[in-house]
């Protein structure tokens, strides 16, 4: 009798675990091949690249620097997390913030993000949701900032540092810092290069444009509308 219950408790979960297996969803999308490489990016991810200009046209900024804040934040992996602090084999520390996904977004600011944008569901491991909260940062930024669009590194510092943290400088005593917003401005303009070559409607964009890219508040080239008061808070941590 006892060797027959646990025959069938040992059926029953096998069948519970192949019932989950079954409507469990689909693994998220490795990065592509070449994350250095827009238009390797565009022919691998072409979702995605229709998501980034989606995002783009909705917020109005440029969809390269889009690409170039989640290549520096998350390598275009869907649920990377932070290092974790301190720990023992098995018995991990905790992450050293909430910041998660595509976006690196802390869970503070995907709720802001969320309530702003009455996006509900949206998760922070899928790139849709992820690509059109960076453009919606890059939107608050403009507002409370006055920043043009384009201006990648500008961009990248408030992203990383907050509204509130950015307008308090303390990120000019941060070498490691401004130099990864050097390479957040370094890799929009290489994509931007790379998809004038492969993508003919971005080159159509992209030729009424001035060149080279102009850096903070380069003119009207993207209007800024009346700030808005809200809460300042950080998006990821570095």
């Amino acid at each position: 009798m006892m060797r027959h219950a646990l025959l069938l408790g040992f059926v029953a979960i096998i069948g519970l675990v192949a019932v989950r297996m079954a409507f469990a969803p689909d693994p998220p999308l490795p990065p592509p091949s070449n994350i250095a490489d827009a238009c390797n990016i565009r022919e691998e991810r072409p979702g995605w690249y229709k998501a980034t200009r989606r995002a783009a046209r909705k917020w109005q900024v440029p969809p390269t620097t889009l690409m170039a804040i989640v290549w520096r934040e998350s390598s275009f992996r869907a649920q990377v997390r932070p290092p974790r602090r301190g720990g023992w084999w098995i018995f991990k520390g905790k992450p050293i913030s909430t910041a998660y996904g595509f976006s690196q977004a802390l869970d503070g600011t995907w709720d802001w993000y969320i309530e702003d944008t009455g996006a509900r569901g949206a998760k922070r491991d899928d790139y849709d949701a992820a690509i059109d909260f960076v453009g919606w940062y890059m939107d608050k930024s403009r507002e409370k900032l006055g920043f043009a669009g384009i201006d990648a590194r500008e961009h990248y510092l408030a992203y990383h540092q907050g509204h509130g943290g950015y307008r308090s400088g303390r990120w000019q005593r941060n070498a490691r810092l401004k130099k990864a917003a050097a390479q957040v401005d370094d890799r929009m303009r290489a994509y931007e290069t790379q998809l004038f070559e492969c993508d003919a409607l971005h080159a159509a964009e992209r030729s009424v444009r001035s060149t080279p890219l102009p850096r903070l508040r380069p003119g009207a080239l993207y209007a800024s509308p009346l700030p808005r008061e809200k809460p300042q808070r950080k998006v990821a941590e570095l």
